[in-house]
């Protein structure tokens, strides 16, 4: 396979991009669309565009909190990926509604599952779907298949998000593309490294993704209790860098805040279920760009031809200046694409999981040769200025 990444600017140089790289229209075609252009007229008018260039290909799309292109991160362009597979089938799909997220996730499931499938690559809206039963009802039907993807972004306006096809453009809903080939190889990793600070604190009063109390405490006032009136009144896109940190089976997982509710409430990107004990989050930017490397040596024992990343939002706040530096040692090993999200779909060793705060990393390659070694690898550790010294003094701290 190959992947050819680029800005989508206007039709006739996305033309000519696809004459340069001598990008031929057929079903084994693959394009990913990222875009902070939260726009219905504007996805109507791309999907035009793209789909008369390649009529044949397979075509999924999202609107994001930030795309990614090689090493680069910006956030008010529009990227478009671009893979053309050899021997893997492809099939598209998507579900009109997601009011009762598992049943979507099955519907998917219902329309993309095939004998040979080996990944779904999967988008959901931002705003109205449970990701994480959205997974649990995929999972009920494709039990045997991998996961990857994420929640559409809107810039955290937290209005309205969408994912599309070249069918369909959808505010409230998810899209989703299976890549059939028993011989596709596929490496998976993530990268969280969130502090839990502050108290150990109760989940006593929720319903699947809405909490109603913590220690007994309406779940707006604990935020304003803990970490101020001002952050309270600025959720959720404040509170996203604040999330709430579960651990489940030794490994902690967040969630992050999506809607505030006039009863004092919180609807979270995912479960948090009623008894679970819980700490606010707290990123470590220095672990942060540390494991990129680590993960990017993970990479050289597998063979690697495209890489796409499907990263929490939350993160490219967190440390806007730096984000570009988790991100480049992945960009110098293959192709690299992706975008920022409101919860990423990650496949563990069990069942796919959803998760915040989190970089996903989702490697591709229809061949079988191997990684030996990466020229000229560029450190990921940047030299600091004195506000990052003392986030990380902070971070080190706790």
């Amino acid at each position: 396979m190959q992947t050819f990444n680029t800005y989508y600017t206007t039709v006739n140089e996305f033309l000519d991009f696809i004459t340069k790289h001598s990008i031929e229209d057929s079903e084994n075609v693959l394009v990913q669309i990222f875009t902070s252009i939260n726009d219905e007229k504007y996805i109507a008018h791309l999907l035009y565009d793209i789909t008369s260039a390649l009529p044949s290909a397979q075509l999924i799309g999202t609107t994001t909190d930030g795309e990614i292109f090689g090493e680069q991160v910006t956030t008010s362009e529009t990227v478009i990926s671009v893979s053309v597979f050899e021997k893997t089938s492809l099939r598209c799909a998507f579900v009109r509604d997601c009011q009762s997220s598992k049943e979507a996730g099955i519907k998917m499931a219902n329309q993309l599952r095939d004998t040979h499938s080996k990944l779904i690559i999967t988008f959901t809206d931002g705003l109205t779907c449970n990701g994480e039963e959205y997974l649990k009802g995929l999972t009920s039907v494709a039990s045997n298949i991998k996961v990857a993807g994420g929640m559409a972004g809107d810039g955290a306006k937290f209005e309205a998000t969408y994912v599309f096809t070249k069918d369909v453009i959808l505010k409230n809903g998810a899209v989703g593309v299976s890549l059939c080939n028993e011989t596709l190889q596929i490496f998976t990793d993530y990268s969280f490294n969130w502090l839990g600070i502050g108290k150990e604190m109760k989940i006593t009063h929720a319903i699947e993704n809405r909490v109603y109390t913590i220690d007994d405490i309406c779940a707006y006032e604990v935020y304003k209790k803990y970490l101020g009136e001002e952050t309270a009144k600025g959720l959720p896109s404040i509170g996203i860098e604040y999330p709430l940190v579960i651990t489940k089976g030794g490994e902690s997982v967040a969630r992050a805040v999506l809607a505030t509710h006039e009863d004092g409430s919180l609807t979270f990107a995912g479960n948090i279920a009623q008894g679970e004990s819980v700490h606010f989050g707290y990123g470590d930017p220095i672990s942060i760009l540390d494991y990129s490397l680590v993960s990017q040596k993970k990479l050289l024992n597998h063979s690697i031809e495209s890489i796409f990343i499907y990263s929490c939002m939350a993160r490219r706040r967190f440390m806007p200046k730096l984000i570009e530096k988790e991100i480049e040692p992945f960009s110098q090993i293959a192709p690299t694409a992706g975008f920022f999200t409101y919860g990423e779909f990650f496949s563990a060793k069990e069942a796919p999981e959803l998760l915040n705060q989190t970089m996903t990393i989702l490697a591709l390659s229809e061949s079988t040769h191997t990684l030996r070694k990466i020229p000229h690898i560029k450190s990921a550790l940047p030299k600091l200025n004195d506000y990052q010294k003392s986030i990380r003094a902070l971070s080190h701290l706790l």
